[in-house]
């Protein structure tokens, strides 16, 4: 057999090598970059090299076996002709992501953010001057002048906007004169620094209605589902007032904008701690004593016209000058150490009404002339609760018997 029968024996067996195994082979460039990034194509490309050896070695180990310097071919060629199955990948690999980007942790401890600079809102019309807005930095809690701005409490933490990490939640009040609050919800950028999500709820302060808007809050609470809880009043009190808010309890979540109300009252109803009285007094007749002092007796009558019994003491006060003096005779307990000064009683029952007879002593002979008599009631520790009608007086007459 000529020479170039053996020659087209092996053009033969690479033919079919080829084909058989050709599936498997990659070239070089773009498949070999995506064969680094997929372990399965390597393992087959390794495999497809395992059989393309297997291939070649049968027909060239078969015409080795004949010599190397002979000139014909082995009697029998062991060509393999059987076909391998197998599955491909597509041409084209699915990418994977290496990472998965992560949530900012919005979780600030009491300390980072009472030493922290915050963004802070505007406040009511009325604070606004006073009370420290925008960028602001916070020592030990406080800010502005004489530590006007004011952290309270511990943070609160809850997942208000649903990304799977928790923000702060935080109580701030400003007392330039009484206190006006805001609760703000906290979290950190990208970068870690703390910025500001959003208000939760405000204090009306100047720009609200007491009795009618929320004037005072008390505390905060983490809710179900992302939610805040806040204690809120409907009165802000100033100078000598008591604080007379109702407590309730009212919820509020992040809509991806803005905080709105999502449970709890929406209006304050009646409040038990507001005064409702009207007060009535006699003519008060100063007669002569013959020791040149002047005396009368004063009948004061208060009727009740809340629902609720009159809050903390009753307090009548007479518009008499302080050289005067006031004896108790029924109803109440003279206070001669306050100016003016008051006759102090307990609570009056809804819808119920109560005398007070108080003896009046002038040093001198007093003016025929009109006065007026008030009253209000007070906590324990002297500050009064808000009333319905205390602005103006109940008249009298004094006038010389």
């Amino acid at each position: 057999m000529p020479d170039f029968d053996n020659d087209d024996l092996i053009a033969s067996a690479f033919a079919d090598f080829n084909s058989e195994v050709s599936i498997y082979v990659k070239p070089a460039g773009t498949a070999a970059a995506r064969a680094t990034v997929q372990h399965r194509h390597k393992v087959r490309t390794i495999a497809a090299s395992t059989i393309a050896a297997l291939a070649i070695a049968t027909p060239v180990a078969a015409y080795a076996a004949a010599g190397s310097e002979s000139n014909g071919p082995p009697a029998t060629p062991a060509v393999s002709t059987s076909t391998i199955e197998t599955t491909t990948s597509p041409a084209t690999p699915t990418t994977e992501a290496s990472s998965t980007a992560s949530t900012p942790d919005g979780r600030i401890s009491r300390t980072d953010l009472r030493n922290a600079t915050l963004s802070i809102p505007s406040w009511p019309t009325g604070f606004d001057d006073h009370c420290p807005k925008g960028s602001v930095k916070f020592s030990g809690g406080k800010a502005g002048t004489n530590g006007i701005l004011e952290l309270r409490g511990d943070p609160v933490y809850v997942d208000v906007d649903h990304d799977g990490a928790q923000e702060t939640v935080m109580l701030l009040s400003c007392s330039p004169q009484g206190d006006d609050y805001k609760v703000l919800a906290f979290d950190r950028d990208a970068s870690g620094k703390i910025v500001t999500l959003g208000q939760v709820i405000g204090s009306a302060g100047s720009d609200g209605k007491q009795g009618t808007d929320i004037e005072t809050i008390w505390q905060v609470q983490a809710g179900d589902d992302g939610q805040v809880k806040v204690d809120v009043g409907e009165y802000r009190p100033c100078c000598d007032m008591a604080q007379a808010s109702q407590h309730q309890w009212r919820t509020y979540g992040w809509n991806g904008t803005v905080f709105t109300q999502t449970g709890g009252p929406t209006a304050f109803g009646p409040n038990p701690n507001i005064t409702d009285v009207t007060v009535t007094a006699d003519r008060l007749t100063m007669t002569a004593t013959g020791s040149g002092t002047w005396e009368g007796t004063l009948k004061v009558t208060v009727h009740n016209n809340a629902q609720f019994a009159t809050p903390g003491k009753l307090r009548i006060a007479l518009g008499v000058p302080d050289t005067w003096t006031l004896q108790a005779i029924s109803g109440c307990t003279i206070k001669p150490e306050e100016l003016p000064v008051p006759c102090l009683s307990g609570s009056i029952p809804a819808g119920g009404s109560k005398v007070f007879t108080i003896k009046v002593t002038a040093p001198a002979a007093p003016q025929q002339t009109e006065s007026g008599v008030w009253a209000s009631t007070q906590d324990d520790k002297g500050a009064s609760y808000p009333s319905r009608n205390s602005v103006t007086p109940a008249k009298f007459q004094i006038v010389q018997g």
